[in-house]
């Protein structure tokens, strides 16, 4: 079943929320936010192809990372995979509710 592209730019936006708000906790383990990323990972992750599912798990990884650095050159790289990861993914998503919208 794949979602239709309102369900997707819905459920992407509550992720740049989460995401968002990690960025902003950046070297603080912070367990709700890591759950709820999980939350959001499951929840799109049923609709994605695989290549989508394959960027959304390294982005999952990338803020992972982000919300565990403990060192200024850690937590710099962690904010630049991040925010790779995030473009990728975005631009990702939306070609894939482009085809959904289209079929």
């Amino acid at each position: 079943m794949r979602p239709n592209a309102d369900e997707l730019f819905d459920e992407l936006a509550q992720l740049d929320l989460t995401l968002d708000a990690i960025a902003a906790c950046a070297g603080g383990a912070n367990l709700a936010l890591q759950q709820a990323l999980q939350r959001h990972v499951r929840s799109l992750r049923i609709f994605l192809d695989m290549d989508a599912a394959a960027v959304l798990h390294d982005v999952a990884e990338a803020a992972q990372r982000l919300l565990e650095a403990n060192e200024p050159r850690v937590l710099d790289t962690a904010q630049r995979d991040l925010a790779r990861m995030r473009a990728l993914m975005d631009a990702m998503l939306r070609r894939q509710a482009a085809q959904a919208t289209a079929a």
